[in-house]
């Protein structure tokens, strides 16, 4: 049986692109004006989608090889939760991260991680 997905989880899906792609600007482009962005309950956040981009510019140079899969998705009301599996390069023991996105009129509001 095949699943519509909703507006948010292809916003998300595409933001899953973009980072794989490692196109900074094609990634930042996902979030509001005003989005913030970084880990959960931490106040060294980027916060506005101008941050969002300078810093995936440093993320996508310091690992050139990085890439996320999805695991495990939920859909709940505005929020895309994802499960992710983050390998940094070949020889780089992957990591699981949970992204909690918040989106609103079509963009991501807010993007926090839960990094084990």
């Amino acid at each position: 049986m095949s699943q519509t997905k909703t507006p948010s989880e292809i916003i998300i899906d595409s933001l899953v692109v973009a980072y794989n792609a490692q196109d900074a600007r094609a990634f930042a482009d996902h979030f509001a004006l005003d989005a913030v962005h970084g880990l959960l309950h931490d106040n060294a956040q980027q916060k506005s989608r101008e941050e969002i981009y300078q810093r995936y510019i440093e993320v996508f140079a310091m690992y050139p090889e990085n890439r996320t899969e999805v695991v495990h998705r939920i859909v709940f009301g505005n929020c895309v939760i994802d499960h992710e599996k983050v390998t940094r390069s070949k020889n780089a023991e992957p990591f699981d991260v949970v992204a909690i996105n918040t989106l609103e009129s079509g963009f991501i509001k807010r993007l926090e991680f839960v990094r084990t």
